[in-house]
């Protein structure tokens, strides 16, 4: 059988992003994921109303990846976690339900859906770049993810909205549905995600952007990489123009030419000088972080 390569990549944590080593992120998807749809919920997950929201926001989308890939099993693995979740998020208070300013990657992936956003809450850990052994054609030329940024949710959970939602994709799944349960899915998310509009300053933006390309680069997924650094330099660009970072702008300058740099060595599909960057990637978080704080 051939194999399509599917870079269904997700988020890791900005303090697990800068020490994660390239080979923990590569997995199978019959092995990595499924391992993560089956594992019991954690007593800090029931314990923790945030990170029980934010899990649950984690599999819904997880489980529209695995329709996009037909993968059924895995979906309704996913959406088993995603009912338990709910469970578990409904012994909460009603403030509870409802948590802000979750960080979270926003991926968009290349595949026939209505709905192109995927939210995958930081908080929730690593979720690795995959191959798959039947991937869609789509899949093709290492192409699956089409944009990656750093954006801020609101989850709410309060209600039993999400409860239709899961009835009906499963429903559809049983049928044979898959781009229906792809629907439902994408349409519960789109009713308790909102993106909070008071985001962080640019410079936490293009640290985690930053902290985001270098996760994609360390799984040589060299495209998701470049749409990350987009995003990063639209956060220096704002922050050059803004009088709060003026004793920085010689510095954001520079890094801005870095950033240039970097995507056409991604460009040119330079390894060699793609892995060279990494030490440069550890050096504009700091700064960032650094200039946030003072700031």
């Amino acid at each position: 059988m051939k194999t399509h390569p599917l870079l269904i990549t997700t988020i890791l944590s900005t303090s697990l992003i800068l020490s994660a080593a390239a080979s923990s992120l590569a997995a199978d998807i019959t092995t990595g994921t499924v391992g993560t749809a089956t594992k019991p919920i954690s007593n800090e997950t029931i314990s923790n109303p945030r990170i029980a929201a934010s899990s649950f926001v984690e599999h819904i989308n997880y489980a529209r990846v695995a329709l996009a890939m037909k993968n059924t099993d895995l979906a309704r693995q996913h959406l088993v976690q995603a009912h338990n979740l709910i469970t578990v998020i409904k012994h909460s208070t009603i403030e509870h339900r409802r948590v802000t300013q979750v960080e979270s990657g926003r991926i968009i992936y290349q595949y026939d859906t209505e709905y192109k956003y995927h939210y995958f809450p930081i908080e929730t850990g690593p979720v690795q770049v995959k191959k798959v052994s039947s991937g869609p054609i789509w899949a093709v030329n290492d192409l699956a993810v089409t944009d990656a940024d750093i954006v801020y949710l609101t989850l709410d959970l309060t209600g039993d909205k999400a409860d239709s939602f899961l009835r009906d994709a499963d429903t559809a799944i049983t049928n044979g549905k898959l781009k229906e349960a792809d629907n439902q899915l994408a349409m519960l998310t789109d009713a308790v995600v909102k993106i909070d509009s008071q985001v962080s300053v640019p410079s936490d933006k293009a640290h985690d952007n930053i902290a985001l390309a270098r996760n994609f680069i360390a799984g040589k997924n060299y495209t998701g990489a470049r749409y990350a650094l987009k995003h990063a330099d639209e956060a220096l660009n704002e922050m050059q123009d803004n009088a709060s970072y003026k004793a920085y702008r010689p510095d954001i300058i520079n890094m801005r030419k870095d950033v240039s740099d970097l995507q056409n060595y991604i460009d040119k599909k330079d390894p060699t000088m793609i892995e060279k960057t990494d030490k440069k990637f550890e050096k504009w978080g700091k700064e960032l972080k650094r200039w946030s704080a003072r700031r």
